[in-house]
């Protein structure tokens, strides 16, 4: 912690951001607390982490990114709804963020699928239709950007699929679509240093799923 905040003063200093290596330093040390976050604790602090690097790289979307991503996370965490919200509110605001700095940006709009989830598992049977149409909404506009996201792949599979469950239908008809994504992911996940790279394990966890 104290290196990360010594780089975050290097940060204060007024340079420009872009390509700045105290900026890289900062998301490096902040990626890698992200890595062993495990607990709501650890998570907050994380974001805090890269809300920190946000308000002096403000022309960079990943922070902001990183740290939508951990509200995200922290919602699924707890059983509060009205915590999730809140936590799910903080989210919102940074992905508007990530969008108004790049409006095409297809790991935003799955993140912003993701988080639409969030919403709808806090109420299911209130939510359900218009999360359910937010989140189809935001994987189509992340899909026609890339159509070879794994992110959004993967969450627009696990949104079928929880439909299916809902509605007590067969879910093996999605099984070749999950072993296509797990045998393409790596070939799919073509992603500069820094950038989002989830999502692997939870796709073999949909394949285990699959094979039962």
């Amino acid at each position: 912690m104290k290196t990360f905040t010594t780089i975050i003063a290097l940060l204060l200093t007024g340079q420009s951001f872009a390509g700045n290596s105290a900026y890289e330093q900062a998301m490096e040390a902040a990626l890698s607390q992200f890595a062993t976050s495990k607990s709501v604790e650890d998570m907050q602090s994380t974001a805090n982490s890269f809300q920190r690097i946000a308000k002096f790289a403000d022309a960079e979307w990943l922070p902001e990114y990183y740290q939508a991503h951990c509200y995200v996370l922290m919602s699924f965490m707890i059983k509060d709804g009205a915590q999730k919200d809140a936590y799910l509110d903080v989210a919102e605001k940074s992905i508007t963020k990530v969008l108004e700095l790049q409006p095409t940006n297809t790991e935003a709009y799955a993140l912003q699928a993701f988080l639409y989830t969030g919403r709808l598992v806090v109420d299911p049977m209130t939510r359900g239709r218009e999360y359910s149409i937010k989140s189809h909404e935001s994987l189509k506009k992340a899909l026609a950007i890339n159509p070879t996201n794994p992110r959004a792949l993967y969450l627009q599979l696990t949104n079928e699929i929880g439909t299916a469950n809902f509605f007590g239908t067969d879910t093996s008809i999605f099984c070749e679509r999950i072993e296509t994504l797990q045998t393409n992911w790596d070939s799919y996940n073509q992603v500069a240093d820094m950038n989002p790279s989830w999502g692997k394990n939870q796709a073999q966890n949909l394949k285990a799923d699959c094979n039962n």
